[in-house]
């Protein structure tokens, strides 16, 4: 997938020794540059085959966990069956094996279907309690009212926020 050019950069790298090599003028600069687009394509070419092999067998295993998943499903249903009908002889009826058991349990469930008319409802009947309301700092407007993190009127330093000034280099390999 490399071109010889590339294969040929990244060969030297392994010639040049790490530590005792420094960049002094624009030549050796330009040397380095070269040698990170090189590994960069080499980067790609990699993520690139991964990706693919990542696809196939991601595709694999959907197809055998898919079969696995049905054939669980119909032995599930082949015990839930049984269950059903054993129980509906005798209420007590329980299912226990060395392999695992079943067991049932009654509980309500409750489905929001409209939670807009609910909390409507729950505000005219001062049932507020029941509302949950989540706080949260708004970062943005934060950083516009007090800048750099100071009371701009009274020269406070706000509480729970450290600023501090990075400075990040950019590395751009064409």
């Amino acid at each position: 997938m490399l071109n010889e050019l590339l294969k040929s950069e990244i060969a030297e790298i392994e010639t040049v020794e790490r530590e005792s090599f420094k960049v002094t003028d624009l030549e050796s600069a330009n040397w380095c540059f070269r040698k990170i687009s090189a590994l960069q394509n080499n980067i790609e070419s990699n993520k690139s085959l991964a990706v693919a092999e990542k696809l196939r067998i991601d595709k694999w295993e959907k197809k055998v966990t898919e079969e696995d998943k049905e054939t669980i499903q119909y032995f599930e249903s082949l015990i839930t069956e049984y269950y059903l009908a054993n129980r509906e002889l005798d209420k007590k009826f329980k299912l226990s094996t060395p392999y695992g058991k079943v067991s049932s349990r009654k509980s309500k469930k409750y489905n929001w279907t409209d939670e807009e008319e609910l909390l409507k409802y729950l505000k005219e009947n001062k049932n507020d309690e029941l509302i949950r309301v989540k706080e949260e700092i708004n970062k943005t407007e934060f950083k516009k009212v007090y800048k750099n993190g100071v009371n701009q009127e009274t020269g406070e330093i706000i509480p729970g926020v450290d600023v501090r000034e990075e400075e990040s280099i950019s590395i751009k390999v064409e």
